[in-house]
């Protein structure tokens, strides 16, 4: 049995980003490689331990978060793979989608009734602004209303700038000129939290005048907020593996092996779960109880194969009226929201198990593999089987 690979994870563990791509590092070892990993508990910003001078294995995993880092761990002979970096010398190999990302954000809220739309960043970091360039091209596509915060920080590319007093009275008084209603989308939820306090400070009503949407999904700090956080869930699970299989293409070219430039080729984007729906942006529940319930229902029964009848029946309202209502309020059909929920969960089983296509069609709803497929294509472009693919293409 050949000896196992030393691998060594520059990753934080300080947020919930950086451990769920170390937790998707550890999937990709269990499933198909034999690593030994070599990591310690880390901040983002901390610089590189003392003892890495010293170190010598086979391959490096990291999330640089300044150009000095980046350059000193490129020094070793070892392949190596960045998921952070400065964006310009040293850029993400893997990293999150953030077009697919923005469209997350923007179709919550608007769902949720938000006539005005509006982005909040403090940072100038590469991915801050990636995500701001994502949402002004989204909402100049689509004629909408869009706000995007000029920006209180204007220092060196930090990739994760510390808040300071003298940000609040920009925030402030941007909020205050904002038409309403508006739903804010913020860069990370470490400033959403800026935006909720601010709202508080302008007796704002949230999510009625200004509903809040954090990216990340850190639920402990999410849920410990008042009102609880709504917040972008960014997969990063699905970076981290997609990185460690990266890795163990990157290490057979560096031992002599063949491998197809295609399944080296970077930057690999990884699509967003999805949007974690709490309280600051749940506008429907305070302008439209009922419309609410119904969403909710849906959300919790539509795998169990729940049918626009049964939604009527337990709404106490005719199958007319609920289809009348989801199109003035939605833009959509209850059947429409039920098959894309069904869609949305068959997606995260195509992601994290084996389970094969006709046994996830069942388990989201589907009278058939067949009607399966067909939905799948028509809302998602293609197969379920070249959905999975897609994320698995680059695996050894």
């Amino acid at each position: 049995m050949a000896n196992p690979k030393q691998i060594l994870l520059l990753v934080e563990t300080s947020r919930v980003f950086g451990r769920g791509v170390i937790q998707g590092i550890s999937r990709y070892a269990q499933q198909r490689a034999n690593w030994i990993f070599h990591f310690e508990d880390r901040g983002i910003l901390e610089r590189l331990p003392a003892w890495l001078k010293n170190w010598q294995g086979d391959g490096m995993i990291a999330r640089s978060p300044s150009r000095a880092l980046s350059d000193a761990i490129s020094q070793f002979a070892c392949p190596l793979v960045e998921l952070l970096g400065d964006g310009k010398q040293h850029a993400a190999e893997v990293h999150t989608d953030e077009d697919l990302t923005a469209e997350f954000a923007v179709e919550h809220l608007l769902k949720q009734g938000f006539e005005h739309l509006a982005f909040y960043s403090i940072a100038q970091s590469w991915w801050s602004d990636a995500r701001r360039d994502a949402f002004e091209r989204l909402v100049q596509r689509r004629g909408l209303s869009g706000h995007v915060f000029p920006g209180a920080y204007e220092g060196v590319n930090l990739p994760y700038p510390t808040w300071r007093q003298e940000f609040e009275a920009p925030l402030l008084a941007w909020l205050d000129h904002l038409p309403k209603p508006v739903g804010v989308w913020a860069a990370a939820d470490s400033q959403a939290i800026r935006v909720l306090e601010a709202c508080r400070r302008l007796q704002f009503h949230v999510p009625a005048d200004v509903g809040v949407l954090g990216t990340s999904n850190d639920d402990i700090v999410c849920r410990l907020l008042s009102p609880p956080l709504s917040s972008i869930e960014l997969n990063p699970q699905e970076v981290g593996y997609k990185a460690a299989a990266l890795l163990d293409l990157k290490m057979k070219v560096h031992s002599g092996q063949r491998v197809s430039r295609k399944r080296l080729a970077t930057p690999i984007l990884v699509p967003p779960s999805g949007v974690v729906a709490r309280p600051s942006s749940d506008r429907i529940a305070i302008i439209d109880p009922e419309l609410d319930q119904a969403v909710k229902i849906i959300a919790s029964e539509a795998v169990r194969g729940l049918t626009v009848a049964q939604l009527a029946e337990e709404m106490l309202v005719s199958r007319s009226t609920l289809e009348r209502r989801f199109r003035e309020f939605f833009g959509c059909t209850p059947a429409e929201e039920i098959n894309r929920v069904r869609i949305e969960r068959a997606k995260v089983l195509l992601r994290e198990t084996a389970w094969p296509v006709s046994v996830i069609g069942d388990k989201t709803g589907f009278a058939s593999p067949e009607n399966f497929v067909r939905f799948f294509r028509r809302l998602v472009g293609t197969t379920p089987r070249q959905y999975r693919n897609s994320f698995y293409g680059n695996a050894p």
